[in-house]
């Protein structure tokens, strides 16, 4: 991510640990689940995903273009809402597809350093335009890693 933008900053190597951590356990998860599934229903997880991932790309370029001006923690709210709808009433399929796509999201984010909110992480890289919406989970240690390693701080 672009760390010479104002209010971006690189996530640092406890929070990539931890989201490489998280994406891991989610890749495990989803993987134990198709598995034991027939090619149909993984066929359908991965158009979930596909979803998933088409209307992240809308909400990502229209946030990005529109509403600059919105509030990062009320946006990444917002952001992450029809995820969470989708898990609770998207039944397994839903379910899985979630797990699936917030994994590889979550991998994506450890791998470029991205400290933007978890669910656009995918979308960011696709159009290649940063996001000014924070990472619910994942910004508080992104803080205080931050804090840190800064001037006075531990050594980063």
């Amino acid at each position: 991510m672009a760390a010479g933008q104002p209010g971006r900053y690189e996530a640092g190597i406890i929070g990539r640990t931890l989201r490489l951590m998280l994406a891991l356990l989610l890749g495990w998860m989803s993987f134990i689940v198709m598995r034991f599934e027939d090619a149909a229903f993984n066929l359908r997880i991965l158009a979930v995903c596909a979803a998933i991932t088409i209307f992240y790309a809308v909400l990502h370029f229209i946030v990005s273009s529109y509403a600059t001006e919105l509030n990062r923690w009320l946006g990444a709210a917002i952001a992450v809402a029809p995820v969470i709808l989708l898990f609770t009433i998207g039944g397994p399929l839903g379910q899985v597809g979630v797990l699936t796509y917030i994994g590889v999201s979550l991998l994506l984010q450890t791998i470029r350093a991205d400290s933007s909110c978890e669910v656009l992480s995918i979308p960011t890289a696709l159009l290649r335009r940063p996001t000014h919406l924070t990472g619910i989970l994942f910004a508080p240690i992104d803080l205080v890693e931050k804090h840190l390693s800064g001037p006075g701080g531990l050594p980063g």
